[in-house]
């Protein structure tokens, strides 16, 4: 079968429709460069040599001071501390397959090709945010009480954590949807409106992915179902610069289809006989915990 991203009343080439998935990318990509997420990125691991990518970490980004030397004294080494987090990248896609008469009533253009286009880099951001909400509770700090709700205090101590542990840059908390209403809640109600939750407003919702719920105390704020439920209680977690790694890749040299970034590859396959067309996303991510130290795990009663 024909590969192809075209139908046959579009007579726009391929290389124009990825200049368009371009453009969509780099609005939705500030999440990616939020510096809790971007310090945690190792590379694509398209000709890597190994499906196994290799995050270095070095402690010489500021955490240690000066210290005071009396002239001509020999200044003493500082040991240089260093680790590192291996990402193992593993394989992720969907595949929608919408009948030609699907195509053909759908209103707006909602079945054209650019729509599932667009809707590839979400899935792909998506998909990162929900890998990363599965990591929030092996963080070793932790801060909520498993039997109550989420509250403000909570989240303030989360806060207060990772700035004793001298966790540099924004920070970023995932939290389950209950968790949001209850930190929500509390903050409308024990605090008389003196702390402020920031909405998320339209414009964010599309370049921070929909997953952006607002901000609280600089904090932007996202929720996941995949935040781990444990026994009776939520997990989500707070996080800086190195708390979690993570490395992707796609691969480039399918013909016809659209690769972004070696992020994201979209293509088109046709089926004829069921007079249906395949639209085939697919990519390759890894997250796993980066440094423990840079992040906190936010926990709270499930009911």
């Amino acid at each position: 079968m024909a590969t192809t991203l075209l139908n046959l009343a579009d007579s726009r080439t391929t290389e124009a429709l990825s200049a368009e998935f371009l453009l969509k990318l780099a609005d939705r990509a500030a999440l990616m460069q939020h510096p809790a997420i971007a310090a945690g990125y190792a590379g694509t691991c398209t000709a890597a040599g190994s499906a196994v990518m290799r995050l270095p970490h070095v402690g010489f980004m500021g955490y240690d001071l000066l210290a005071s030397f009396g002239d001509g004294v020999d200044i003493t080494e500082t040991i240089l501390t260093d680790d590192k987090t291996d990402i193992t990248v593993g394989r992720y896609g969907k595949m929608y397959k919408p009948s030609d008469l699907a195509r053909l009533t759908a209103v707006n253009g909602l079945l054209d090709p650019e729509m599932f286009a667009a809707d590839a880099f979400a899935s792909y951001q998506a998909t990162l945010v929900s890998l990363m909400a599965g990591i929030m509770d092996d963080f070793t700090a932790t801060k909520g009480n498993a039997a109550t709700d989420l509250t403000a205090a909570d989240f303030l101590d989360g806060i207060t954590a990772l700035e004793v542990a001298n966790v540099s840059g924004g920070l970023i908390s995932i939290l389950s949807p209950l968790q949001v209403g209850d930190l929500r809640k509390d903050l409308s109600t024990a605090t008389n409106g003196a702390l402020q939750w920031i909405a998320a407003e339209t414009d964010q919702l599309v370049y921070k992915s929909g997953n952006f719920k607002g901000s609280f105390l600089g904090v932007e704020v996202y929720s996941s179902s995949f935040v781990p439920d444990v026994g009776t209680a939520f997990e989500g977690g707070m996080f800086g610069a190195g708390a979690l790694a993570w490395a992707d890749g796609s691969v480039s040299d399918v013909e016809g289809a659209i690769n972004v970034g070696g992020k994201v590859l979209f293509e088109a396959d046709r089926d004829a006989k069921a007079g249906a067309t395949e639209y085939v996303t697919q990519c390759y991510l890894g997250v796993t915990m980066g440094i423990d130290a840079a992040g906190v795990t936010l926990t709270s009663a499930d009911t």
